[in-house]
């Protein structure tokens, strides 16, 4: 007998046909739920440059009675775009009477997808006139990720717009997105000291030969060299120093100052006796 009611009737005729009939109904019910199966739960990782990912999955469903129907009640349908993260997806499927079945799994999308994060070149500065030092501005760099939320922080070196030091500063950026991912960049800058230490010296000195000598001692101040930076020596590349006896003539004394970048001066004076005395 098939799903619902079928009336059966029956009738008796007798030898001089004669008749009676009886009736009554088979009413057969579909009490049994369909059947629905859904995928295994789904993980996979973020498509190349997005932050979703492009996921299919079938679902099968079925009944003892024909005319059911699926609906999808929670998620987003096969061959969508899924976003990071977990995103249940639940089917329902109701046969022709109302009898219902259910089932759920969840597509889960991970974002293993590095970000990017771009240095400038390195950079190369000379000091600012008369300090050791020179203030360096530069674009800061700023990560890109496939999935918005990522943060970017300087983990070495100097901010944009400060004063950098004579030397080569090493600039290291990470970036960190959403998930943990992280990229990292480095750039140097270098403040090149190019200026010239400063040396004054004395005036040229001239002075008369001791009493009953043919020379004189002669003192000065000795010249010390300057620079903008720090670490500058002074040395006499020639001459006589102060304190010393010199000669009658002429002396050259010349003085040099190197810097902590070999940059140099020099300065020169003489130092002159003349024999005043008249011989005995």
């Amino acid at each position: 007998f098939p799903k619902g009611s079928t009336l059966n009737t029956f009738m008796v005729t007798d030898a001089s046909n004669n008749t009676a009939t009886c009736s009554f109904s088979v009413t057969v019910t579909d009490a049994q739920n369909p059947t629905i199966t859904c995928p295994a739960n789904i993980t996979k990782n973020t498509d190349p440059t997005a932050c979703t990912a492009v996921t299919t999955y079938s679902v099968s469903f079925g009944d003892n009675c024909t005319g059911s129907t699926l609906a999808q009640t929670a998620g987003l349908a096969s061959g969508a775009a899924f976003p990071k993260g977990a995103t249940l997806n639940t089917y329902k499927v109701t046969d022709a009477v109302g009898n219902t079945a259910v089932c759920s799994f969840s597509v889960t999308v991970n974002d293993t997808e590095n970000p990017a994060i771009s240095c400038p070149a390195p950079i190369s500065v000379n000091a600012a006139t008369g300090v050791c030092t020179q203030t360096v501005s530069y674009t800061t760099p700023a990560g890109t990720d496939n999935c918005a939320g990522q943060t970017t922080a300087q983990t070495t070196g100097l901010a944009s717009g400060t004063t950098y030091p004579l030397g080569t500063t090493l600039n290291t950026y990470k970036v960190t997105d959403a998930s943990g991912n992280t990229a990292i960049c480095s750039f140097s800058v270098t403040v090149i000291d190019n200026q010239n230490p400063v040396i004054v010296c004395p005036a040229n000195i001239s002075v008369s030969a001791a009493a009953g000598l043919c020379s004189q001692v002669v003192t000065y101040t000795v010249p010390v060299g300057t620079d903008n930076c720090s670490g500058q020596s002074t040395a006499q590349t020639a001459g006589i120093g102060s304190g010393a006896t010199y000669p009658v003539g002429v002396t050259l004394n010349t003085f040099k100052v190197t810097d902590g970048s070999n940059n140099t001066a020099s300065c020169s004076f003489s130092v002159t006796v003349t024999d005043n005395e008249n011989p005995g």
